[in-house]
């Protein structure tokens, strides 16, 4: 897991179309952001923590923090 986006949209109780109107990108662009395949740009990552009420940081960890979380 690169990133903890999906989590944060299930826990907010939205929809990947939905989230991804409310950050004005397209749903297949958020998958991939989702999955790993591609890295989110600096515009993305803020849009997105500021809709799901997160930091950039919560939602796009390093590895050393993702270890302490779920380790």
């Amino acid at each position: 897991m690169k990133n903890l986006l999906r989590i944060k949209r299930w826990q907010a109780g939205l929809k990947q179309y939905e989230l991804a109107e409310m950050i004005q990108c397209s749903p297949p662009y958020l998958s991939m952001v989702e999955n790993g395949r591609v890295e989110a740009t600096e515009d993305f990552k803020r849009k997105a923590a500021t809709v799901l009420n997160t930091t950039i940081d919560d939602l796009f960890p390093d590895k050393a923090h993702l270890m302490r979380v779920f380790m």
